[in-house]
């Protein structure tokens, strides 16, 4: 039993030991949380937090410039600005740190979860869009993202390349105060139309087909017709090209000629049969029908 409390006491006096040492070289950051002492004085302990802009603000003395400082040196300027304001002819000053700043880091824009978070010393740009949620898919421009350090120094960020192409040299490490802007895609964008089950908007991918912008509308509804897909597409002098695809021959004969590159700006349409659409002409006469057994067609029609 006398082991195991020597044993304890003696990790504690390390760890107490290796705390005063870490603080004694520890120079001061902005939201650390300090507590000032004067020995024999205890109406002048006060509890305070270094500012973002690297002051704190000391009620017996006003505002002291902290950041850069280690505890014993803030601690040194305090005790001469009590001295020379003469408060005191000489003071026993402590500064302890009481919690250390949470490096904090922005991430906005098109983000899942745009917000300010604390993050751990080492972490990178993938930490950063991890704790805001990742990028919102189909309207995040990745090309033009972007991080900016406190100092005002902005460092352009292809994202893409980042997160598809796998270059991992852009995964730089994160600085307190950075803030991480993921801008909205507004240029890359394709039109998906006609007879699918979601029609709009979609974002343009590099190497991107009819296939995939079909998969993002939906794919067809039940009156499509797919052998009659159009390809909408500017021309180079400003003229609309109508590009034919014929979707059954892609899906059934694999003719992946059909499947062409999408370009930037251009709209995929799908046609609508040409048999008439016997479901909207039974609702019609049912309508019909009932308006006529209700006398409300007759009331309309009335001279």
């Amino acid at each position: 039993m006398r082991w195991l409390l020597m044993s304890a006491l003696s990790i504690a006096l390390m760890v107490g030991l290796y705390a005063q040492r870490l603080e004694s070289v520890y120079r001061l950051k902005p939201d650390d949380q300090l507590f000032i002492s004067v020995f024999g004085a205890p109406e002048m302990n006060q509890r305070v937090v270094v500012s973002r802009d690297g002051t704190i603000m000391y009620n017996a003395v006003g505002t002291i410039r902290a950041v850069g400082l280690t505890p014993d040196e803030l601690a040194q300027r305090i005790r001469e600005e009590l001295i020379r304001r003469r408060i005191f002819s000489d003071a026993d000053v402590t500064v302890s740190i009481e919690q250390f700043h949470r490096p904090r880091v922005a991430v906005i824009g098109f983000v899942n979860r745009p917000g300010v978070y604390e993050f751990k010393e080492g972490d990178r740009v993938l930490d950063a869009l991890s704790l805001g949620g990742n990028i919102v898919p189909d309207r995040a421009r990745l090309e033009d993202a972007w991080l900016q350090r406190m100092d005002g120094t902005v460092i352009p960020l292809n994202l893409r390349q980042l997160l598809e192409e796998g270059k991992l040299e852009l995964n730089i490490p994160l600085q307190d105060g950075d803030t991480l802007f993921v801008p909205e895609e507004t240029e890359n964008r394709i039109f998906v139309g006609g007879q699918v089950k979601r029609p709009g908007q979609y974002t343009w991918r590099p190497r991107m087909t009819v296939l995939d912008a079909l998969g993002l509308g939906g794919w067809e509804t039940e009156r499509a017709a797919l052998s009659r897909t159009y390809v909408v597409r500017q021309g180079p002098n400003g003229e609309p090209q109508q590009i034919p695809v014929d979707m059954v021959r892609l899906l059934k004969k694999a003719d992946m000629s059909q499947n062409i590159e999408l370009q930037r700006g251009d709209v995929v349409f799908v046609e609508e049969v040409r048999t008439p659409n016997l479901d909207q002409i039974y609702r019609g006469l049912s309508i019909l029908w009932l308006l006529r057994n209700l006398g409300v067609a007759r009331s309309l029609w009335r001279p």
